[in-house]
């Protein structure tokens, strides 16, 4: 009897583990794989890029901006007649990864010539990364992750009006570079 109870707790466990693993893939292992596949763009740019306007800033603009840590940029360019295959696979992995439920979406708009979606993780009031993905019917797809910690909405959107990128350091002049090539 004993050996019966231990065996069926074992068999709830087990079943329990099962349930609560996660099966959508991970949005973290798509990026790390697609930066190693050359038909991919990628781009990590760190929190240290964003300057403000104004050299002296507020200390809770300080808070804000630090609550950003970095800013991971992927994108595939769509090659008629050469990738239109593989883009439409990557595509519909992206989606798919999407469609967890732990990813929660602010926004989605149909745009005619492509589609553009903004999700996020963590609670309203205490985001940990934004997701933004675009897809273009000629050009190609990008995806930006906002990666953060307990980022606020309302305080992020507060600083867009007073940050800029630094278009002369070296890694803003390579972001414009890619910008350029995706847009031959």
């Amino acid at each position: 009897m004993k050996f019966l109870k231990y065996n069926i707790l074992g068999l709830v466990f087990t079943a329990l583990f099962l349930i609560s693993c996660d099966n959508y893939p991970s949005l973290q292992q798509y990026y790390v794989n697609s930066k190693e596949n050359n038909e991919f763009i990628a781009v990590d740019i760190p929190s240290s890029i964003l300057q403000l306007k104004d050299a002296e800033i507020s200390e809770e603009q300080q808070q804000i901006l630090n609550t950003i840590k970095k800013v991971n940029f992927l994108a595939l360019q769509l090659k008629p007649g050469e990738n239109e295959e593989f883009y439409n696979a990557e595509k519909a992995k992206v989606k798919e990864i999407l469609k967890n439920p732990k990813f929660k979406q602010l926004a989605r708009m149909n745009m005619g010539k492509g589609n553009f979606s903004v999700n996020y993780l963590g609670e309203e009031d205490a985001i940990d990364e934004v997701i933004l993905f675009g897809t273009d019917k000629e050009k190609g797809f990008a995806l930006v992750r906002i990666l953060g910690n307990d980022m606020k909405p309302e305080d992020i959107m507060k600083l867009v009006g007073e940050l800029k990128l630094d278009g002369n350091s070296p890694g803003m002049q390579q972001i414009g570079d890619i910008f350029g090539n995706l847009s031959k």
